[in-house]
């Protein structure tokens, strides 16, 4: 079987090629004038890369993440990967990107808002120091994020639970997570209030019809992912076997689906679902041990032992289409697939 390291190789050569390819480019804004239809690089001089904006942020994230393992120490790419998120992550371009954002403040939100987060986390956490210096860089594009947030959530009546970009609880969840890092409590509490506003009296999610032909998440999943940040020890252990009380081992959710055509986009999406569902089944999973000891109660344990058996197989045709020749898949996937890749291989 495959090990973990086995895809840092082919991972980094696919973050790579993406971050430094222009065409075909997705650019999703509103021109307001013909002043606004440019090339894409003199707005974004960033992330004007990796067929759209969003792709590109969480493409730089992945090489970013790839170069902390040991399995990148020495490797052929190292140095040509740091020169290019060097010249990238400029001090000139994350200030043009984040005004960027300031100036259309609904662009990519909350998605590429939450990537843009990622993304500066693992360079300030980085144990290589150029990348760590980087860190410095990307936090006006951070902080950019966060006070859009801030702006943002109070005038949100409710969520959008869509499997695709504009899905709330996937964006808040990694928003959140920056924030704890770097002391945001301001924002950490704008979302934790947000999060009990929306889902705090959800209960009971259908797994079984949630699905279209081309989610790439959950949308049960992802709001479980978030509010298991939010709550309590003692609120998740009422809340969370409640809400997940419709999933099992059977469930469609858990199931991969085929996709026909895997030069359709939309389509290709359904490779990431599977391995995005993977990712949250492996963190929910510990949760629902937890809640079975420390409350006596056997279910949660025994679906939590169910779930993990579908792990694999919801992984297994993502992992491959990460790496594939087809652009539409092999310019995002490889993100979702490193981070499922390693919660199953901690």
């Amino acid at each position: 079987m495959p090990q973990i390291d086995d895809y840092v190789h082919p991972f980094a050569e696919v973050a790579l090629a993406n971050i430094t390819r222009e065409y075909p480019y997705a650019s999703h804004h509103l021109a307001r004038s013909l002043a606004d239809i440019v090339p894409a690089v003199e707005k974004n001089p960033a992330f004007a890369n990796s067929y759209d904006w969003h792709s590109s942020v969480h493409m730089h994230y992945l090489l970013a993440s790839l170069l902390e393992t040991e399995a990148a120490r020495g490797a052929d790419w190292r140095e040509r990967a740091i020169e290019v998120l060097s010249s990238h992550l400029s001090e000139e371009n994350m200030f043009a990107e984040a005004a960027f954002l300031r100036e259309n403040p609904s662009w990519e939100r909350p998605y590429g808002w939450a990537w843009a987060v990622e993304l500066n986390r693992v360079l300030k956490a980085s144990g290589v120091d150029e990348l760590r210096a980087l860190g410095s860089n990307t936090q006006v594009l951070a902080d950019t994020v966060f006070d859009l947030v801030s702006t943002w959530l109070p005038k949100v009546a409710a969520p959008v639970r869509h499997g695709v970009h504009s899905n709330t609880a996937f964006g808040l969840r990694r928003i959140l997570l920056g924030a704890r890092g770097a002391d945001r409590h301001d924002v950490v509490d704008v979302i934790a209030g947000a999060a009990r506003r929306f889902f705090a009296e959800d209960v009971a999610w259908n797994f079984r019809q949630e699905r279209s032909g081309h989610d790439f998440l959950s949308p049960g999943l992802c709001e479980a992912d978030l509010m298991a940040e939010i709550l309590t020890e003692d609120e998740l252990a009422s809340w969370l076997p409640g809400f997940l009380s419709k999933l099992s081992p059977e469930s469609p959710a858990l199931t991969p689906v085929k996709v026909l055509d895997p030069t359709d986009g939309q389509q290709s999406h359904l490779y990431g679902l599977g391995l995005s569902v993977a990712a949250s089944v492996l963190r929910l999973a510990p949760k629902l041990e937890l809640i079975a000891e420390s409350t006596g109660n056997d279910m949660p344990m025994a679906q939590a032992k169910g779930i993990l058996t579908r792990v694999d197989s919801l992984m297994e045709p993502g992992l491959e289409a990460a790496v594939s020749d087809e652009y539409v898949s092999s310019h995002w996937i490889a993100t979702f697939a490193w981070e499922a890749l390693n919660l199953r291989y901690p």
